[in-house]
């Protein structure tokens, strides 16, 4: 059990290293860059890092047997806290693009709202401060638990029913 805990943690900090190499990674609002973001790179190990998370939430909550209700309190708590999250993100996100706006009005005299949208939409360099930062750091340890909560509740759910079967 210390040994889950202890990747866990240790997992935790890879990921939080790399979310913020690549959100130091953000290029100036009146940067022209090219085309592509080079520290995806840097961001492909989240995904295996992700599993491998979930996997070790499962454990820690199969090791200490969560009740039901535990599970779906959990559950919840998860999905709120990521809603709200999403929700900041998407204002954080408008306004970075007016802090974009006013730079580019600023060094050119105009701006051409969709360029502003171009360069804040998809996987550029303008927005790497905003895909990896505190904030998407929590939501993607909450993401992990609230996986992992499902797929503990289903476990128990499956296990009812199985045990129901050998009974009759």
């Amino acid at each position: 059990m210390k040994a889950a805990k202890l990747t866990l943690f240790i997992t935790s900090l890879v990921v939080l290293i790399l979310f913020y190499v690549i959100n130091i990674n953000t290029v100036s609002p009146i940067t022209v860059t090219g085309n592509g973001n080079p520290f995806l790179l840097v961001a492909a190990p989240l995904l295996p890092l992700f599993i491998l998370m979930v996997l070790l939430w499962g454990r820690i909550l199969r090791v200490h047997s969560i009740s039901k209700r535990f599970s779906i309190v959990g559950i919840i708590l998860t999905f709120v806290h990521l809603m709200i999250a999403f929700i900041y993100q998407r204002v954080s996100l408008a306004n970075y693009r007016d802090i974009i706006k006013d730079a580019y009005l600023e060094k050119y005299g105009k701006v051409d709202s969709q360029y502003i949208q171009d360069i804040t939409t998809g996987i550029s360099f303008h927005v790497n401060n905003q895909y990896f930062n505190v904030n998407t750091f929590f939501m993607f340890i909450s993401f992990s638990i609230f996986i992992a909560f499902v797929f503990y509740l289903w476990g128990i759910h499956e296990n009812k029913i199985e045990n129901r079967d050998v009974q009759e």
